[in-house]
């Protein structure tokens, strides 16, 4: 129970910030996707999620005038969703759409009571879009709508009407907190509605317009929008020009003059550190990817993972063109894997920015690895040990050991810029038959002094070699935190073996003699006169019946010759054969079916025959 409360205020202890925002890479792909739908020749609905898409952006669409040209023709139509298009085209590029007889009552009749909040949704902004006002009397339609069809895009779609209505919305401002209790929550670090991206954007935004247009707070905790916000982002991968307006128009709800502005505080710099890139970098962005302002970012720690331990408190980032800048290295960390707890606060108190402090971010410590005391060892049995230091990278030739010798290499593997012993996770030594290439590899292990070491018995070893000859051996070093993985040929010497070497592997594969299987021989069978024997014996109880019906005088003249004895007891007959068949070919089923047929006939026939014999007996 101890152990459950000290993770549980882990958890509530640790900040929940925007796990990432919108790179200039994001924003150059989502560009290039909604460009793709600006043509003047195009549907107008793409169209308008090209301009309006790109508008959010900062950047504008191609040949505006025939564009213009393009939503100007629309401007008669009597669907209320192509008016929307054509008439938020024209709004985005300032040259607002002029509309026909036909589409003003499209307007007003989708405007009117009865109207979907879809309907009054595009209604009403094309009525904005064009320059007119939407009256306090489409209120009286929206609470019909809304109280007809209460889902959450019905709900989202309210708040955006109720934002342009001229009156009091105090009403349908109220079913904010409502529909932002029905968020799903996702790992404990996302939040989204039900219908996924299109309908959190449409929720989101027209909960911020209406909470602006009412001019009060807007329903939502601090780690409520952090948490919308980390949703938003992860969906930046669209591939649609309509899923793109979506996400830009929700991340802008959430950016600028938004109630909360969710703060990402990301690395901006590689996540591996070393002597060559010293310097941790943090970059304090808001989910459009631009620069909050001005912010005083501390490392509060800095812990590895392994052990906890802690490599420095409080510590102050410096500002730079590339973002808040902490020289790691110079603290002489071991290393390691290292989770940084990071916070960015504004120089004035801004209650709007959220998800800034208590970031943790992971950063992962390389060591340049250097060997030292390299010793290989020829220990032969007759002359004894010959020893021979190696200096790496250099390597030793002209040495030969014959079979019954063992090879013995040890080493240590040093941390260059402190000279402290470094325990690597792959250290290996790879022998290669020089002519053929083939390669035998072996797990050099360290023992508790951190000295690594290797032996071979070539008397052991020799059946997996090529046989004699000139062979390589190579020293492979290698950790996720080390910064130069080594491979170090150390030595080339002829191996003197008397063993033959194992077949060649392509061998291993060549089709082999067939092997033809012999089944055992069946039974020899009795002779035929020991089974005709045996059948009359199956026979004999009928013959047996016979006699004695003949010896007792079987009275048979009162069989009757009519129609139902006949039919009785060819049926009763037909049915035994019926068995007899099922025995030697029929399935049950079709038995049984057989058997309805004949039992039917069987038991009609039978029962007048019985009423005809007790007729007669009376």
């Amino acid at each position: 129970m101890r152990i459950l409360c000290i993770l549980l205020l882990g958890v509530l202890c640790s900040g929940l910030s925007p796990t990432n925002h919108l790179t200039q890479q994001d924003k150059t792909r989502l560009k290039s996707l909604l460009e793709q739908s600006c043509t003047a020749d195009g549907d107008i609905t793409s169209l308008y999620h090209c301009v309006q898409g790109l508008k959010l952006l900062g950047s504008e669409a191609g040949d505006k005038a025939g564009l213009c040209k393009t939503a100007a023709s629309f401007a008669d139509d009597a669907s209320l969703e192509v008016l929307y298009a054509a008439s938020g085209v024209g709004a985005a590029l300032s040259c607002p759409i002029k509309l026909g007889a036909k589409a003003a009552e499209a307007v007003k009749s989708g405007s009117s009571d009865g109207s979907s909040s879809a309907s009054l949704y595009f209604a009403c902004n094309t009525l904005v879009n064009t320059g007119g006002k939407v009256d306090k009397a489409v209120l009286t339609a929206l609470n019909a709508a809304i109280k007809k069809d209460d889902s959450l895009r019905s709900l989202g779609l309210a708040f955006h009407v109720a934002s342009m209505v001229t009156g009091d919305v105090n009403k349908i401002y109220e079913r904010i907190e409502d529909v932002v209790a029905q968020a799903d929550e996702v790992d404990g670090k996302l939040l989204q509605f039900e219908g996924g991206l299109s309908v959190t954007s449409i929720v989101l935004t027209g909960a911020a317009n209406l909470a602006a247009k009412a001019k009060k707070q807007l329903q939502i905790t601090p780690e409520q929008a952090v948490k919308f916000a980390n949703y938003l982002v992860s969906r930046k991968s669209v591939q649609q020009a309509k899923g793109a307006l979506q996400l830009l128009e929700g991340i802008v709800s959430m950016t600028g003059s938004a109630q909360f502005t969710p703060v990402s505080v990301s690395l901006a710099s590689p996540l591996a550190i070393s002597t060559a890139n010293p310097n941790v970098v943090i970059s304090v962005l808001d989910l459009k990817g631009d620069v909050v302002g001005d912010m005083k970012v501390t490392v509060d720690s800095a812990s590895s993972t392994v052990d906890d331990s802690s490599l420095i408190t409080g510590k102050e980032m410096t500002k730079t063109a590339d973002g808040y800048t902490l020289d790691l290295m110079s603290l002489n960390p071991e290393a390691g894997f290292y989770e940084l707890t990071v916070s960015a606060k504004p120089a004035k108190a801004d209650p709007k920015l959220v998800g800034n402090t208590a970031v943790k971010l992971n950063v992962k410590v390389l060591a340049e690895q250097k060997i030292s005391n390299a010793v290989l060892k020829v220990i032969d049995s007759d002359s004894g040990t010959k020893t021979n230091k190696l200096t790496y990278p250099q390597t030793s030739h002209g040495q030969s050991i014959r079979q019954k010798d063992r090879l013995a290499l040890t080493f240590s593997v040093l941390s260059a810029a402190n000279s402290q012993p470094l325990t690597v996770h792959q250290a290996f030594v790879k022998v290669t038959h020089v002519e053929s290439g083939a390669e035998i590899i072996y797990v050099a292990e360290a023992d508790m002094n951190d000295v690594y070491n290797f032996e071979m018995d070539l008397d052991t070893e020799a059946e997996l070699l090529k046989g004699s000859g000139k062979y390589s051996f190579s020293l492979m070093l290698g950790d996720a935190v080390v910064s130069n993985p080594i491979t170090w040929v150390f030595t080339e010497m002829n191996l003197e073996l008397t063993t033959p070497p194992l077949a060649d592997a392509a061998k291993l594969f060549q089709p082999k003699a067939e092997i033809k299987h012999l089944f055992r021989e069946p039974e020899a069978r009795p002779p035929q006169v020991v089974s005709t024997v045996f059948t009359l014996l199956c026979l004999s109880p009928i013959l047996v019946l016979l006699i004695l019906w003949i010896k007792l005088g079987a009275n048979i003249s009162n069989f009757s010759c009519s129609l139902s004895a006949i039919g009785f007891h060819a049926g009763l007959g037909a049915i035994f054969a019926l068995y007899v068949l099922f025995w030697l070919e029929l399935n049950m089923f079709e038995t049984v079916r057989y058997l309805a047929i004949l039992g039917l006939a069987t038991f009609i026939s039978g029962n007048y025959l019985l009423a005809g014999i007790a007729k007669k007996t009376k």
